[in-house]
């Protein structure tokens, strides 16, 4: 299978000057590309250095071997996924989904291999704290009267229901982009879209804070009994 342009033009382009750094411990490629759900790509340099090198070049992201080992980690303990800018969970699932440009330590590899094994500890932390936390949100819905509080209260509950949905099936939670997509890619259920449109629509009836809450339950249920 051929590499999209994007990731091409990285590799050619981009990691040509990088590569023969020894410094380097292995490079790979993430994005839209990768998934098919868009053009663009990045290129990720992790680096076996203690800090990343002051010359990095400025078109690619860059970790040391040391960070993302310790993302990884997270994860693999069941941590690091409870809110939607996690770093764990972003730097992490956007690996699982990309592709190997660079890897002469080999390190990238067996970071591969681990991946490929769906860390039990996050299916598990995130169906319990699911299931333990719907009736707190319901609670917090029903009594908010500030929009910002009730979106943020939201956007976090559903951000954690995804990746309990998601890592039920043994995938990470790519974000709220293309969603969707993923959802019906993976089998996962159309019924949480659906579910999830409902919660979005009580949040802006007029009846709020009646609606509200057993919107939240609903959503829950449908993705607990998708998982």
């Amino acid at each position: 299978m051929s590499l999209p342009n994007a990731v091409l033009r990285l590799s050619t382009d981009v990691l040509a000057d990088i590569n023969d750094d020894e410094r380097l411990a292995f490079a790979y490629a993430q994005g839209p590309a990768l998934s098919g759900f868009g053009e663009e790509a990045e290129l990720v340099c992790v680096w076996e250095t203690g800090e990343v090198p002051e010359d990095a070049s400025d078109e690619a992201v860059h970790l040391t071997v040391a960070k993302f080992q310790e993302l990884l980690a997270e994860l693999n303990r069941g941590e690091g996924w409870r809110h939607p800018h996690s770093e764990p969970l972003r730097v992490i699932g956007a690996f699982a989904e990309g592709t190997l440009l660079a890897d002469d330590s080999e390190l990238g590899s067996k970071a591969r291999a681990e991946v490929t094994e769906f860390p039990q500890a996050l299916a598990d932390a995130s169906r319990h704290a699911l299931e333990a936390e719907t009736d707190a949100v319901a609670a917090r819905l029903r009594a908010a009267s500030d929009h910002w509080e009730i979106a943020e209260t939201i956007i976090t509950g559903v951000h954690r229901a995804y990746v309990a949905l998601f890592a039920a099936a043994d995938y990470f939670f790519p974000g709220r982009e293309h969603r969707a997509e993923f959802v019906d890619r993976y089998l996962l259920g159309s019924d949480v879209l659906d579910a999830e449109l409902a919660l979005w629509t009580a949040a802006e009836a007029p009846d709020r804070a009646e609606r509200l809450p057993d919107a939240w339950r609903a959503f829950t249920r449908t993705v607990l009994d998708n998982s």
